[in-house]
């Protein structure tokens, strides 16, 4: 019984270790993508449907900016402003709240180097696309 007991703790203690650490790798996260640009392809498309890509700047005021740009030459298409802030305490999905534009989610957000990676959903139930945005 008493063996029981302190498997259960250690669950407890592995548990409370592992949440510690998403809350470690988001602040991480934040202090490496707030005040940079950041582009790639996100899976966006002109009205025209010709590809896009984008650059994302994160303010520290929760606030940031998208450029959108056509892939074919690199000319601006259009900007966007949003409110960007972390899903809930302890994961890695960002919500870019655009406003009139409607919400964005970024999840399983990670960043590798100078790369930021992962999974961009325009709304909520549109199909993910899983992105590369390099740090400029």
């Amino acid at each position: 019984m008493k063996t029981l007991n302190n498997v259960k703790l250690l669950l407890l203690c592995v548990l409370a270790i592992g949440l510690m650490s998403c809350d470690d790798d988001q602040s991480h996260i934040e202090s490496v993508i707030v005040g940079r640009a950041w582009t790639g392809d996100i899976g966006m498309n002109a009205d025209n449907d010709e590809p896009l890509f984008s650059t994302f700047r994160f303010d520290k005021d929760g606030f940031g900016e998208e450029h959108q740009y056509y892939f074919s030459d690199g000319d601006f298409y259009k900007r966007f402003r949003f409110q960007w802030m972390w899903e809930n305490g302890y994961d890695n999905n960002l919500i870019l709240d655009y406003g009139r534009e409607g919400i964005s989610y970024m999840d399983n957000v990670r960043v590798i180097g100078d790369e930021l990676k992962g999974t961009f959903y325009l709304t909520d139930d549109s199909r993910g696309y899983d992105f590369v945005l390099e740090m400029e």
